[in-house]
């Protein structure tokens, strides 16, 4: 798991955010993800599964800290590479 703190806390339903705890991605996660429409939709979907938010508090989310937050992501979908080549 890895906090994200947030540059722009957003606050949803009374309560601020300030930071984000990101879990890595599993298949689930992908296959939820699939299912949506369009890259954006895509990219609030995933980041809702690993952060465990809803899509209304990654919508409020400011552009910069959504862009950081999916890039940190997207880095957990990187296979760590061995000396071999398959």
């Amino acid at each position: 798991m890895s906090e994200f703190k947030l540059k722009y806390p957003v606050t949803v339903d009374g309560e601020e955010i300030t930071s984000l705890n990101l879990r890595r991605v599993n298949v689930l996660d992908l296959e939820v993800m699939e299912k949506q429409q369009g890259q954006l939709t895509r990219s609030v979907t995933l980041l809702s599964q690993v952060s465990e938010r809803s899509p209304d508090v990654i919508r409020q989310m400011d552009a910069a800290d959504f862009n950081a937050a999916s890039d940190l992501v997207a880095d957990f979908l990187e296979y760590p590479r061995s000396g071999s080549d398959r």
